[in-house]
């Protein structure tokens, strides 16, 4: 350890001594890489195409007293303890739903890059929302502060079934359309 030209010395007399040289690797050593047809971007843009659409339609069954709640109740929850009903939390609320949207967006992309192929997609895409929405509700509504009285509320219930499964449809629909059918490995 003090003197590390002795280990040199060592090391190639116990290659002498083993008859071997060391080996030059010309082969490039080749990562694992999960991704290989550009999920990332597809399914982070598309799951943001779907998740605007899934805003809009809590928005409008808002506005038409369907729901109580408007899709801040669901989405500013994950990240504040608390919101209020002002323009700046209303554009954070946009972007966190943007934010969520593009996460399982990007599950979705791997979804049917290495496990569903393109036949039925549409339906597909609504039977993501419907588990998205059972995940949503069933397991992460204790994790995360939901008010209270949207478990009572049969209008927001549904309205959000119904936006998620337009969320898992309008991201599927946008998946086919950006091209990620086609370059899927076969």
């Amino acid at each position: 350890m003090f003197f590390p030209f002795f280990r040199k010395k060592r090391n190639k007399e116990k290659l002498k001594q083993n008859n071997r040289a060391p080996k030059e690797n010309n082969d490039p050593v080749k990562p694992l890489k999960l991704e290989k047809n550009n999920e990332f971007i597809y399914g982070t843009t598309a799951g943001m195409i779907g998740a605007a659409a899934k805003y809009a339609f809590n928005e409008l069954t808002q506005v038409l007293n369907i729901s109580k709640f408007d899709n801040n109740a669901t989405s500013l929850t994950v990240v504040l303890k608390d919101y209020a009903h002002t323009p700046v939390f209303w554009i954070f609320g946009f972007l966190v739903a943007l934010i969520i949207g593009a996460f399982f967006g990007l599950i979705i992309a791997f979804m049917f890059s290495y496990i569903f192929n393109e036949r039925y997609y549409l339906l597909k895409g609504a039977g993501i929302g419907i588990g998205i929405w059972l995940f949503n509700f069933g397991v992460m509504s204790k994790v995360f502060d939901y008010p209270e009285q949207i478990k009572y509320s049969l209008g927001d219930i549904i309205s959000m079934l119904i936006s998620l499964i337009i969320y898992g449809m309008v991201t599927v629909y946008s998946l086919k359309r950006m091209g990620l059918f086609e370059t899927r490995i076969k």
